[in-house]
This record gives structure tokens, sequence and C-alpha cells, in this order.
């Protein structure tokens, strides 16, 4: 009896355990869909204000191709100048099983799209249809393997409105998305603080720019970096020509601070 007794309890710990390992293993992650602008502003781009775009839908195509809807999602339309150098908003967030990985996200965009000029004067951004019917954006990092994580949409809007012969501004969105938590960030501050600055990182044959922001101690940040080395160039506007060239080794796991770099 008392034998019985013991392959009972031992039976009861064994499949506690097993059941503990198992609700570990199956751990939901929370995904979080974020969105910034990283821009590279030239010319007539200069001018904007306010670059307000429609968010219709997002969707999301995981490892075996599938796509769902964001059900959770709440249409709007949104500042991405507001957006800039570190700064995102919260789109939406799912739950998902822990092996479900997330290889691509698309976007629906309305037609309320528009830029504000610094004359106050708005304009109506046209886009083409064939961008309406979702854009294909690839997640540019691993996705990880267990724990909440968030995957950033960057909206580059600096490569993404034109104007043509009529005066017409156009949309023709280009975007990449990764994963903040496999990533990093470079960051720091540019002198003298009134002087806004072109900045880029550059990495073999790709180029990721955004302009320093003199509101804010002239304070720059890009961000969707894995671990190497990186070379970043600096550009004061209203010249063409790069006046400050720097290495940022770029760790895992933590941002990489230039401090404050002089480029006059």
């Amino acid at each position: 009896m008392k034998t019985m007794k013991f392959f009972i309890v031992l039976f009861g710990v064994v499949t506690l355990l097993s059941c503990h390992n198992d609700k570990t293993m199956s751990s939901p992650q929370t995904v979080s869909f974020l969105l910034t602008d990283a821009p590279a502003l030239q010319g007539f781009q200069l001018n904007f204000t306010k670059v307000n775009v429609q968010i219709n839908e997002i969707d999301y195509v995981t490892a075996d191709s599938s796509i769902t809807k964001v059900t959770s999602f709440v249409p709007g339309v949104y500042d991405l100048k507001s957006l800039m150098n570190g700064d995102s908003t919260l789109l939406s967030q799912i739950i998902l099983p822990n092996n479900v990985a997330i290889k691509q996200v698309r976007l629906v965009l309305g037609s309320d799209n528009s830029v504000t000029l610094l004359d106050g004067t708005t304009h109506a951004l046209t886009i083409p249809s064939g961008q309406q019917s979702g854009i294909k954006i690839n997640v540019d990092s691993s996705v990880p393997s267990s724990g909440d994580y968030s995957i950033m949409i960057d909206f580059n809007i600096g490569k993404s409105i034109f104007v043509n012969g009529n005066g017409v501004y156009l949309l023709k969105p280009v975007l990449r998305a990764f994963v903040v938590e496999a990533t990093s960030s470079i960051k720091g501050n540019v002198s003298p603080s009134n002087l806004p600055t072109k900045v880029f990182v550059i990495n073999g044959t790709d180029t990721i720019s955004t302009v320093s922001d003199t509101t804010k101690n002239n304070y720059f940040q890009l961000s969707g970096f894995t671990a190497g080395s990186y070379t970043v160039q600096f550009m004061p506007m209203g010249t063409t020509s790069v006046t400050k060239t720097t290495t940022a080794a770029v760790s895992f796991g933590s941002d990489t601070s230039l401090g404050t770099v002089v480029v006059q």
C-alpha cells in the first residue's frame, strides 16, 4: 500500500512538472507593431511641416506563408513628421504562440494622405492604386523564440514623396521593418546645436539616414542595426558635402551613443 501511494504521489509530481514545462514552452508572445520615420529630407521636402498618411489595415505573414489580418488595429491617419529620431507610436498588439515567426508585414493605405507646407497650405498625396492593395515589408531581423517583442515599421518619407511637373504630390511608399529587441540604435547630438544636419549610416551598399532635430538639442537617432561596424557621415543642411565622418561600433543589446559630434 505504501509503495502504491508512493507511485501515485510520484506520478502526480511528474505530471505537474510536465504540465508546467508544457505551459512554459507554449507561453504566448505579445507582439507590438510600431510606426516611425527615418527621413533624409531634401529639396522641396524641407518645407514639410506635416506628412499625414492613412493606414487602413495591417496584415502579417508567418513562416508558413499564411496571411493574418490584425483585427485589433484601428484605422487612422498618422503624421510621420512627428515620428522622427527615435519617436514612434503603437499601432496595435497581438498575441502569438512562441513558435510562430513573423516574416513579413503588409500595410494597406487609404486615400486620406497629405502634406502641409511651411506656408500653411495642404496638398493631397496621390498614391498609386497598386500600393493601396497592400505594401509588403520584409522583417529584417530575427524574431525572438521567447519573450515579448516589437516590430518597428520605418516609413521613409524622404524616399517616398515626389512632386511632378504639374505640382501634384505623389506618395510612392518606401518602408522597412525590424525587430526592436534584436537590433540596436546609433544616436547622439550635433554641434552647433542650431544647425540641422543630415546623418547617414552606411552599411555596404545600404544607407539609412535622418535629419537632426534642433528642437531636441540637435538630437539624432537611427535604429534597426545588427552588431557590426558602421560608417556615419554628417552633412549640414544647406551644404552638399560631408563635413564629418566617424565609425560606430554596434553591439547587440545596447545602443551606441556617439556623444556630441562637431560638424563645423
